[in-house]
C-alpha cells in the first residue's frame, strides 16, 4: 500500500485531477458539494473527456451540497457519456469526499470541489493497492444503489473480506447496519487512549457522550488537544466553537484557535494510531450523515499526521477562558442550536 496525505484544497486538486488524467476503465467520485468553478482545475472538462474516451465515469452528488450542480451541468456529463446521480434523503446527506480511479486508486478527507474552498487547509489522503481500496469500492457501491444506479459493474459488488496485516481500516458510517460506526470508533479510541488524544475539526459541537469520554480520559491523566479554525465560513458556528471551547477548557483540555480556516477532520491517539475523514464533530455527521474515513496504525503514517498537525499548533493559539468568556446569551444560542442542528 502506498499513500501520501494533501493539507490543502489545492494541492488535493491537482493531485486527484492527475489521478483522473490517468485513468483507463473506470471513475468513481462521490462529492458532497461540486461547483463548477473551480478556475484551473476543471473536474467537469476532465470528467467529459475520460467519458468519451471509454472510460466507465460514475459521479454522485448530494442533492443539498451540491445544489448549484445545474442541469446544464449534469447534461454535459451525461451527454459525454457518463452517469451521474444525486444522493436525495430527507434529512440524510453523503457528506463523503471519495474518488476512485480503476479500482486501485482512492482519495478521501474532507476536500468538496468548490472555489469557496480554494484558500483553505484541508486533510485528504490518497491510498494505492487494490486491496485497501476494495471495502471503500463496496461501500461506494452501497450509495450508488440507494442513488438508483443500475450498471451491473457496480450493482453486483459484493462484500470484501477482510485482509491479512493491514494497517489501514476504512470507516464506513450512516449506512444500513453502520449507522453508529463513527460514535463506536470515537467512544473506543477515545477510552482506550493511554496518554494523549488530538482532535482536528472545523464545526465543534460534541455530543453529550463524546464530552464524557473526554471527561474520563483527562480524569484518567490523558492530555486532551482540539483545534479548530478561529473564524470558519460560519460566523454563528465561531460562537458556538468558543462556547465548547470554553466548556473543554474547564474539563482541562488544551484548545488551539487556527489562524486560517482549517476544514481538516482527524483524530490521533497516543502518537500511535490516527483517523482521518469526512466527519466534522456535531450532531449531523454522528447522526444522520453518510461519512466515511480510514483508520491506521502503520507508524510512519502516524508519524506523517502528526507532524501535519504539530505544523497546524504552531500556527495556532491556545484559547484563553479570560479572553473569550461566553456570554449568556450566546450559552442560549448554543442550546438552540443543538435543538435544531440535526435538521439544519
Amino acid at each position: 500500500m502506498r499513500y501520501r496525505f494533501f493539507t490543502t484544497s489545492t494541492k488535493a486538486w491537482g493531485a486527484m485531477l492527475a489521478a483522473i488524467g490517468t485513468a483507463r476503465e473506470s471513475i468513481y467520485l462521490e462529492m458532497y458539494t461540486f461547483h463548477h468553478d473551480t478556475a484551473g482545475y476543471n473536474f467537469l472538462s476532465e470528467l467529459e473527456r475520460k467519458a468519451r474516451e471509454g472510460v466507465r465515469v460514475v459521479v454522485i452528488l448530494d442533492a443539498f451540497g451540491s445544489f448549484g450542480f445545474t442541469p446544464i451541468l449534469v447534461d454535459r456529463l451525461k451527454n459525454a457519456g457518463a452517469e451521474v446521480l444525486f444522493f436525495s434523503y430527507w434529512f440524510r446527506r453523503t457528506h463523503r469526499k471519495i474518488l476512485i480511479v480503476d479500482e486501485t486508486t482512492a482519495f478521501l478527507g474532507g476536500v468538496n470541489i468548490s472555489n469557496y474552498s480554494v484558500r483553505w487547509s484541508d486533510l485528504q489522503i490518497r491510498i494505492t493497492g487494490k486491496k485497501v481500496v476494495r471495502p471503500i469500492l463496496h461501500s461506494f457501491a452501497r450509495v450508488y444503489r440507494l442513488c438508483g444506479g443500475k450498471n451491473p459493474a457496480l450493482k453486483g459488488r459484493n462484500k470484501p473480506r477482510l485482509f491479512g496485516k493491514a494497517r489501514l481500516w476504512f470507516i464506513e458510517h450512516g449506512l444500513a447496519g453502520k449507522r453508529f460506526a463513527l460514535k463506536r470508533h470515537y467512544t473506543e479510541h477515545i477510552d482506550n487512549a493511554a496518554r494523549s488524544v488530538t482532535l482536528v475539526t472545523p464545526y465543534f459541537m460534541p455530543h453529550h457522550w463524546l464530552i464524557a469520554a473526554v471527561h474520563r480520559a483527562i480524569v484518567r491523566g490523558v492530555a486532551i488537544e482540539v483545534i479548530v479554525p478561529r473564524e470558519t465560513d460560519y460566523k454563528t458556528v465561531d460562537r458556538i466553537n468558543h462556547y465548547y471551547f470554553d466548556l473543554f477548557t474547564k474539563l482541562g483540555a488544551k484548545c488551539y484557535l487556527a489562524g486560517e480556516m482549517n476544514h481538516a477532520k482527524a483524530m490521533l491517539v497516543d502518537n500511535e494510531r490516527g483517523t482521518v475523514g469526512s466527519q466534522n464533530i456535531d450532531a449531523q455527521s454522528f447522526d444522520w450523515n453518510v461519512e466515511s474515513g480510514v483508520f491506521f496504525d502503520d507508524p510512519q503514517m502516524v508519524r506523517d499526521l502528526g507532524r501535519i498537525i504539530e505544523g497546524w499548533k504552531k500556527n495556532a493559539f491556545l484559547y484563553d477562558t479570560k479572553e473569550h468568556t461566553p456570554r449568556w446569551h450566546d450559552r442560549i444560542f448554543a442550546l438552540l442550536l443543538r435543538f435544531f442542528e440535526p435538521i439544519l
